[in-house]
């Protein structure tokens, strides 16, 4: 019944706000799909495993915790593959990208860290048995848009890995910037999800 009731609500909120999450790659403006708050839910349950809701107090500590564990594992693994073409690079003597490569795996390495250690600071959000349905979608939006964020990245590296390999090293730079662009575009997000559930600290209930 429960269950239920959040599905109607989710698709009462959907019809009053929707979002198309953008984000620039390498000076190209990339646009995902129209995405409702009920759409993102549904993606969200299909892509990470025990992404469950945030509208129960039982599954809401869950799937923050299935959320941030997706995210650790999926980064990590981006990191590692950046690793990779940076140490091809040094290989190939392409001096003039070691910088950026650095900077690029350590500011990826430190959010890991940032999004795996979840500071809410002091919040009710984990046990208020009412949170503001709006909140609820907003959350879920913002997920949403995090995991399409990191597919962009990593079809990113894949394609910066592809043509290392290849031995084509003209603009690597400008692949580290596209990179760092994404990777600011998911701290963004990951600063709003920290504030909306962080948010909870001034609500009663």
């Amino acid at each position: 019944m429960a269950n239920a009731e959040h599905e109607d609500a989710v698709e009462e909120a959907e019809e009053k706000e929707t979002l198309q999450p953008r984000i620039e790659v390498g000076g190209e403006i990339k646009t995902f799909e129209e995405v409702t708050p009920k759409k993102a839910l549904k993606v969200l349950r299909e892509t990470i495993a025990d992404y469950e809701d945030y509208q129960s107090v039982p599954s809401r500590r869950k799937t923050d915790e299935a959320f941030r564990k997706y995210v650790k594992e999926t980064l990590t693994q981006a990191n590692d593959h950046i690793k990779e073409i940076h140490a091809a690079l040094i290989e190939a003597q392409q001096m003039s990208t070691w910088a950026i490569a650095d900077q690029v795996i350590n500011e990826l390495g430190a959010f890991i860290k940032d999004v795996n250690k979840s500071d809410y600071g002091f919040t009710t959000f984990f046990e208020n048995p009412r949170l503001l349905e709006m909140d609820i979608s907003q959350l879920y939006i913002i997920d949403y848009d995090f995991i399409k964020s990191i597919r962009v990245l990593n079809e990113r590296i894949s394609a910066f890995m592809e043509i290392v390999q290849q031995h084509y090293f003209e603009d690597t730079d400008l692949w580290f910037e596209t990179l760092n662009r994404i990777l600011g575009r998911l701290i963004s997000l990951n600063d709003d999800r920290v504030k909306l559930i962080g948010s909870y600290e001034r609500i009663s209930y």
